[in-house]
Protein backbone atom coordinates (compact mmCIF):
# COMPACT_ATOMS: atom_id res chain seq x y z
CA UNK A 1 0.00 0.00 0.00
CA UNK A 2 3.00 2.42 0.82
CA UNK A 3 4.30 1.78 -2.94
CA UNK A 4 1.07 3.01 -4.22
CA UNK A 5 1.33 6.23 -2.56
CA UNK A 6 4.93 6.68 -3.62
CA UNK A 7 3.54 6.12 -7.51
CA UNK A 8 0.35 8.16 -7.25
CA UNK A 9 3.01 10.77 -5.34
CA UNK A 10 5.76 10.40 -8.52
CA UNK A 11 2.83 10.35 -11.11
CA UNK A 12 1.36 13.70 -9.37
CA UNK A 13 4.27 15.25 -8.92
CA UNK A 14 4.94 14.35 -12.71
CA UNK A 15 1.65 15.90 -13.81
CA UNK A 16 2.33 19.17 -12.27
CA UNK A 17 5.94 19.69 -13.46
CA UNK A 18 3.98 18.75 -16.87
CA UNK A 19 1.03 21.58 -16.16
CA UNK A 20 3.67 23.89 -15.21
CA UNK A 21 5.78 23.24 -18.17
CA UNK A 22 2.63 23.69 -20.31
CA UNK A 23 1.76 26.67 -18.88
CA UNK A 24 4.69 28.42 -18.45
CA UNK A 25 5.28 27.86 -22.69
CA UNK A 26 1.70 28.56 -23.70
CA UNK A 27 2.51 31.64 -21.68
CA UNK A 28 5.62 32.34 -22.78
CA UNK A 29 4.10 31.96 -26.42
CA UNK A 30 1.27 33.82 -26.19
CA UNK A 31 3.39 36.83 -24.81
CA UNK A 32 5.64 36.34 -28.05
CA UNK A 33 2.72 36.36 -30.56
CA UNK A 34 1.63 39.86 -28.48
CA UNK A 35 5.33 41.57 -28.97
CA UNK A 36 5.91 40.03 -32.34
CA UNK A 37 2.58 42.21 -33.65
CA UNK A 38 3.40 45.29 -31.22
CA UNK A 39 6.76 45.16 -33.83
CA UNK A 40 4.60 44.41 -36.78
CA UNK A 41 2.05 47.19 -35.50
CA UNK A 42 5.35 49.94 -34.93
CA UNK A 43 6.78 49.25 -38.56
CA UNK A 44 3.46 49.57 -39.95
CA UNK A 45 3.32 53.61 -38.19
CA UNK A 46 6.66 53.54 -39.01
CA UNK A 47 5.78 53.53 -42.93
CA UNK A 48 2.54 56.20 -42.33
CA UNK A 49 5.13 58.61 -41.30
CA UNK A 50 7.43 57.81 -44.07
CA UNK A 51 4.16 57.73 -46.60
CA UNK A 52 3.58 61.36 -45.62
CA UNK A 53 7.06 62.46 -46.42
CA UNK A 54 6.32 60.65 -49.95
CA UNK A 55 3.28 62.55 -50.61
CA UNK A 56 4.97 65.32 -49.51
CA UNK A 57 7.82 65.44 -51.76
CA UNK A 58 5.93 66.12 -54.84
CA UNK A 59 4.78 68.97 -53.84
CA UNK A 60 8.00 70.33 -51.97
CA UNK A 61 9.90 69.22 -55.30
CA UNK A 62 7.89 71.18 -57.64
CA UNK A 63 7.48 74.50 -55.68
CA UNK A 64 11.30 74.57 -55.45
CA UNK A 65 12.15 73.99 -59.12
CA UNK A 66 10.94 77.24 -59.94
CA UNK A 67 13.56 78.86 -57.92
CA UNK A 68 16.14 76.33 -58.26
CA UNK A 69 16.13 74.95 -61.75
CA UNK A 70 20.24 74.66 -61.37
CA UNK A 71 20.18 72.23 -58.20
CA UNK A 72 18.62 69.39 -60.10
CA UNK A 73 21.17 67.14 -59.00
CA UNK A 74 19.48 67.50 -55.16
CA UNK A 75 16.21 67.08 -56.34
CA UNK A 76 16.93 64.29 -58.65
CA UNK A 77 18.48 62.76 -55.84
CA UNK A 78 15.44 62.93 -53.62
CA UNK A 79 13.22 61.94 -56.80
CA UNK A 80 15.37 58.65 -56.82
CA UNK A 81 15.27 57.92 -53.43
CA UNK A 82 11.34 58.61 -53.06
CA UNK A 83 11.29 55.88 -55.92
CA UNK A 84 13.73 53.09 -54.00
CA UNK A 85 11.23 53.56 -51.34
CA UNK A 86 8.14 52.81 -53.10
CA UNK A 87 9.49 50.29 -54.66
CA UNK A 88 11.50 48.22 -51.81
CA UNK A 89 10.18 44.50 -51.70
CA UNK A 90 10.82 43.94 -48.37
CA UNK A 91 11.30 45.29 -44.71
CA UNK A 92 15.31 45.09 -45.28
CA UNK A 93 15.54 47.14 -48.29
CA UNK A 94 12.63 49.37 -46.81
CA UNK A 95 15.17 50.51 -43.98
CA UNK A 96 17.70 51.09 -46.66
CA UNK A 97 15.87 52.85 -49.04
CA UNK A 98 14.71 55.26 -46.08
CA UNK A 99 18.27 56.05 -45.08
CA UNK A 100 18.91 57.18 -48.70
CA UNK A 101 16.06 59.15 -48.18
CA UNK A 102 17.63 60.96 -45.23
CA UNK A 103 21.10 61.36 -46.66
CA UNK A 104 19.09 62.83 -49.86
CA UNK A 105 17.40 65.47 -47.62
CA UNK A 106 20.09 66.94 -46.39
CA UNK A 107 21.23 69.27 -49.19
CA UNK A 108 17.41 69.85 -49.89
CA UNK A 109 17.69 71.66 -46.67
CA UNK A 110 20.66 73.19 -47.45
CA UNK A 111 19.41 75.17 -50.62
CA UNK A 112 17.54 77.76 -48.84
CA UNK A 113 20.51 79.33 -47.26
CA UNK A 114 22.27 79.63 -50.64
CA UNK A 115 19.33 81.37 -52.07
CA UNK A 116 17.38 84.02 -50.19
CA UNK A 117 14.35 83.92 -52.12
CA UNK A 118 13.52 80.57 -51.87
CA UNK A 119 13.07 81.15 -47.96
CA UNK A 120 10.77 84.32 -48.87
CA UNK A 121 8.28 81.44 -50.34
CA UNK A 122 5.59 80.99 -48.03
CA UNK A 123 4.43 77.82 -50.08
CA UNK A 124 8.34 76.70 -49.54
CA UNK A 125 8.31 77.31 -46.27
CA UNK A 126 5.17 75.65 -45.30
CA UNK A 127 5.94 72.73 -46.95
CA UNK A 128 9.58 72.39 -45.25
CA UNK A 129 8.05 73.23 -42.15
CA UNK A 130 5.48 70.19 -42.60
CA UNK A 131 8.40 67.96 -43.98
CA UNK A 132 10.92 69.09 -40.73
CA UNK A 133 7.33 67.87 -38.70
CA UNK A 134 7.28 64.68 -40.34
CA UNK A 135 10.74 64.11 -40.08
CA UNK A 136 10.58 64.55 -36.59
CA UNK A 137 7.59 62.30 -36.29
CA UNK A 138 9.34 59.32 -38.27
CA UNK A 139 12.28 59.85 -35.69
CA UNK A 140 10.07 59.22 -33.11
CA UNK A 141 8.44 55.90 -34.57
CA UNK A 142 11.68 54.59 -35.58
CA UNK A 143 12.91 55.20 -32.13
CA UNK A 144 9.76 53.39 -30.83
CA UNK A 145 9.81 50.20 -33.74
CA UNK A 146 12.96 49.90 -32.67
CA UNK A 147 12.20 49.61 -28.90
CA UNK A 148 9.46 47.02 -29.45
CA UNK A 149 11.74 44.83 -31.46
CA UNK A 150 14.73 44.93 -28.73
CA UNK A 151 11.53 44.50 -26.34
CA UNK A 152 10.92 41.32 -28.68
CA UNK A 153 14.68 40.18 -28.92
CA UNK A 154 15.26 40.58 -24.93
CA UNK A 155 12.29 38.75 -24.20
CA UNK A 156 13.33 35.74 -26.68
CA UNK A 157 16.79 35.52 -25.80
CA UNK A 158 16.04 35.22 -21.84
CA UNK A 159 15.84 31.89 -20.03
CA UNK A 160 13.60 29.98 -20.15
CA UNK A 161 12.18 32.14 -22.66
CA UNK A 162 14.77 31.28 -25.19
CA UNK A 163 13.61 27.41 -24.85
CA UNK A 164 9.90 28.06 -25.98
CA UNK A 165 10.49 30.86 -28.23
CA UNK A 166 12.92 27.51 -30.60
CA UNK A 167 10.06 25.36 -30.03
CA UNK A 168 7.44 27.97 -31.72
CA UNK A 169 9.26 29.39 -34.21
CA UNK A 170 10.38 32.66 -32.70
CA UNK A 171 14.05 34.04 -33.41
CA UNK A 172 16.14 37.13 -32.68
CA UNK A 173 15.14 39.83 -35.04
CA UNK A 174 18.17 42.11 -36.75
CA UNK A 175 15.98 44.60 -38.75
CA UNK A 176 16.53 47.74 -36.30
CA UNK A 177 16.66 51.33 -37.44
CA UNK A 178 20.49 52.02 -37.76
CA UNK A 179 22.11 55.50 -38.29
CA UNK A 180 23.77 56.37 -41.59
CA UNK A 181 27.55 55.33 -41.04
CA UNK A 182 28.23 58.64 -42.82
CA UNK A 183 26.90 60.31 -39.95
CA UNK A 184 29.46 59.49 -37.88
CA UNK A 185 32.08 61.47 -39.16
CA UNK A 186 31.55 65.32 -37.60
CA UNK A 187 31.01 68.29 -40.27
CA UNK A 188 33.89 70.45 -41.18
CA UNK A 189 32.74 74.29 -39.93
CA UNK A 190 35.29 77.05 -41.99
CA UNK A 191 34.26 80.77 -41.40
CA UNK A 192 37.40 82.05 -42.80
CA UNK A 193 35.33 82.35 -46.69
Amino acid sequence: MKSLWIVLGVVGLLILVLLLGAGSYISTKNTLVQKNEAIEQQYAQVNVVQQRRLDLIPNLVASVKGYVAEESTVLTNIANARAAITSAPDRASSIAANTRMDVALGPFFRLQEEYPNLKGNEQFMRLEDELAGTENRIAVERQRYNKALEDYNVYVRQFPNSIWANMAGFHYRDEYFKGNPANSEAPKVDFSK
